[in-house]
């Protein structure tokens, strides 16, 4: 009998062992096939490198390429940042003119009311502001004005001149008798939106160069623009999804408000992604013998180079996302 225990300690042993072998081997393979996939995204410069690569690591690095992400996060930050301080502010100066209300409250109640359970309180004129017939004291000043702790001109003229300007609605379109009409989200949506298709598309398209002399320099600098950007979106568009969501907590606006800005943020992000996809079944055909290369791996005729499906994955994608 003693010896089971043995036998089951010693079994025990080499399973651990070869479980540590397999985790060891396993790591070695995550490590080898990780600094594969950076030696062929980061290439690197050697002695032998061509002029081509040089100047791809020279104009715009793939190492350097997270300031496009850091682009749209500087573009939504303001945003937040302006729509929680605006609510704060209300907060507080709400906050302010309760308790100065309440502090008047209380004041005049030691005035208004009897000084003894016998006696009747004064007429209704002494709880006016003016107190024609006051019972005791001299004649009250003018009715006092809002405390200037509580509110401040400036700010609230500057919140009802965007309330004026962003807050009207946008006429609807009748375009057929019978049809449903086109019904636009209210003006200050159109304007983020549109600032943001702008800023996205500006900053795609505006820095050069956008694709290298040959797909063996690295992806091309459009590609990996539009990549960073779309991948930058994503937190914002799954934060504005949910119910229960930071940027509700922060703003006080509902979810259902916020609604509008999660679909138009996933039109954006599909128009990124088709743009950073394009280019890498783009670059290859413009390569020197390129297509022949590609021609090569279809032996079979009436058979098109590029017939993988990636065509129709991006239309289904595209009509998922237009429909849902």
């Amino acid at each position: 009998m003693p010896a089971i225990p043995e036998t089951l300690v010693q079994r025990a042993g080499e399973a651990l062992e070869h479980f540590e072998s397999a985790v060891t081997l396993a790591e070695r393979e995550v490590v080898d096939a990780v600094s594969t996939l950076v030696r062929r995204i980061n290439i690197p410069l050697n002695d032998t490198s061509p002029s081509g690569l040089i100047e791809a690591h020279a104009k715009d690095p793939w190492n350097k390429s997270g300031k496009y992400a850091l682009g749209v996060v500087y573009f939504c930050l303001p945003l937040l940042v302006v729509a929680g301080l605006t609510r704060y502010y209300h907060l507080f100066t709400d906050k302010i003119r309760s308790a100065l209300h309440q502090e008047e409250v209380l004041k005049s109640s030691t005035t208004t009311s009897p000084d003894t359970d016998y006696e009747l309180s004064v007429i209704y004129t002494d709880k006016s502001t003016h107190k024609f017939f006051p019972r005791e004291g001299p004649l009250p000043g003018p009715p006092k004005t809002q405390s200037s702790v509580s509110s401040v001109g400036p700010v609230n003229n500057c919140i009802a001149l965007f309330r004026y300007i962003f807050y009207r609605p946008i006429r609807q379109i009748h375009y057929r008798k019978g049809w449903r009409p086109i019904i636009f989200p209210s003006l200050g949506i159109c304007v983020i939106v549109a600032a943001a298709f702008t800023f996205t598309i500006l900053y795609c398209f505006v820095p050069q160069p956008l694709f290298w002399g040959s797909i063996a320099y690295g992806s091309p600098p459009l590609a990996i623009r539009a990549g960073m950007m779309a991948v930058a979106l994503m937190p914002w568009i799954v934060g504005l999804s949910m119910k229960a969501n930071i940027i509700t907590m922060i703003t006080g606006i509902g979810h259902e408000r916020l609604n509008v800005l999660h679909r138009w943020g996933a039109y954006l992000c599909l128009i990124l992604s088709l743009i950073h996809t394009i280019p890498f079944y783009i670059t290859p055909v413009w390569d020197k013998d390129g297509r022949e290369v590609f021609e090569a791996l279809f032996t079979r005729t009436g058979v098109h180079v590029y017939g993988t499906g990636m065509f129709a994955n991006l239309e289904t994608k595209t009509w998922v996302l237009i429909v849902y």
